[in-house]
């Protein structure tokens, strides 16, 4: 089995088991770790990030060394992936929400929909479809890795959209049903990054970096 397909498995069974184990250890309340701020599920969706930058960071300086190009995008991951984990651990924009915006009542014009304060993750989401492009441009050599960033912009746009209603307008057991189902989601976005990067720096290693060849040993006459 190729290290791509073990990787590729690794994490799918990831985001099986991490839900499901939380869900079975803190039934029946079973949103406690999963849709709740600054718990389990949180800390590893905040380390998954983190290990996708890493991995982004490697691409980008693999690509460096071989002075491979486009690679900007990589540094950009590598950046936004950091970013994203700092906020996911310590939950910064939703404090920004509740400490400041929430209570001065600030909306975006014409999104009726969204709760006071609550735009932050919109804000951040058309800030990333902007960079979508040079992202793509990195990637597009490893068609698997592409397919896989895909995958996980278009999880986070779900995640992004489902965050931004607001909770007022639903009953309290249908908001931990929401936010549980978001927290699933939002973690797929994340392995489905992972796995983007980490298939472009295997793709880097494998087509880029040889190993040095042995010196041969002089045959005795």
């Amino acid at each position: 089995m190729s290290a791509r397909a073990v990787l590729l498995g690794a994490l799918l069974l990831t985001w099986l088991l991490v839900p499901g184990l939380l869900f079975a250890a803190r039934y029946p309340t079973w949103w406690a770790w999963i849709a709740q701020e600054q718990v389990p599920m949180t800390w590893f969706q905040s380390v998954t990030l983190v290990v996708a930058g890493v991995l982004s960071a490697l691409a980008w300086f693999v690509a460096r060394l071989r002075d491979l190009r486009p690679r900007a995008g990589l540094a950009v991951l590598a950046v936004g992936f950091c970013v994203l984990a700092f906020d996911e651990r310590f939950a910064i924009h939703e404090r920004l929400r509740d400490g400041y915006l929430a209570p001065r009542d600030v909306r975006l014009p014409l999104l009726a929909w969204v709760a006071p304060g609550d735009f932050l993750l919109l804000l951040v989401g058309v800030v990333g479809l902007a960079l979508l492009p040079l992202v793509v441009r990195s990637m597009r050599a490893d068609r698997w890795a592409t397919v896989l960033l895909v995958v996980g912009v278009a999880l986070a746009c779900v995640t992004v959209g489902t965050d931004s209603i607001d909770p007022h307008t639903w009953s309290v057991a249908a908001e931990r049903v929401q936010q549980t189902l978001e927290e699933v989601i939002e973690l797929g976005a994340g392995l489905a990054f992972l796995g983007a990067v980490g298939l472009r720096l295997l793709g880097l290693l494998t087509e880029h970096v040889r190993p040095p060849v042995p010196d041969r040993v002089p045959e005795r006459v």
